[in-house]
């Protein structure tokens, strides 16, 4: 299996890699929209959308989701988890959504995702990306398109570290569990 990338020159790489596989996957682009989950999806959404507009010219909507509300862990977890907004600055009627999270573990994050996107309108069709596949599915949910599939320990997790101004990627981080 590929050494995970660590640094943003890495990231940049595997973000143009997805790039690539929506312009050659998706043909027409008047109906696309990114949504991002918060946080690790909405940096790798707001990115692919940057490069995606350099590329075609066109503007392609982009809103960011909060999915805490949505969780089937939520009244497991020991503290009261902060809820932050969910903004979709679109109407998801008719849309070709393109779901974007940083990590695919169990898939119940994807499956609260595609909840409350349902309650917000009816898409068209909601497409998966993930900038990491790491297996360990609980519901049976799959990418559509993947970074990169990875092998971590379950006692492992990996995130995206923002740069300073929290509109990129610059890094990842692969630490300890916190439980």
């Amino acid at each position: 299996m590929a050494e995970i990338p660590r640094d943003s020159v890495q990231v940049q790489a595997m973000l143009r890699k997805l790039a690539d596989e929506l312009l050659d996957s998706l043909k027409a682009w008047d109906t696309v929209a990114f949504i991002g989950i918060r946080t690790g999806g909405d940096l790798i959404a707001r990115s692919l959308v940057r490069l995606l507009e350099e590329r075609t010219g066109k503007r392609v909507p982009v809103g960011v989701l909060d999915i805490t509300l949505y969780r089937d862990d939520i009244t497991r977890r020991r503290a009261y988890p902060e809820v932050k907004s969910t903004d979709i600055p679109f109407a998801v009627d008719g849309k070709d959504i393109i779901l974007v999270d940083d990590v695919l573990h169990t898939g119940r994050s994807i499956r609260a995702a595609i909840d409350h996107i349902v309650d917000l309108g009816r898409p068209g069709r909601i497409f998966l990306l993930v900038m990491f596949d790491r297996g360990g599915r609980e519901l049976p949910i799959q990418a559509d398109f993947t970074g990169m599939k990875i092998s971590l320990p379950d006692e492992k997790v990996i995130k995206l570290e923002p740069d300073a101004g929290k509109e990129s990627i610059a890094g990842v981080i692969i630490s300890e569990v916190k439980r």
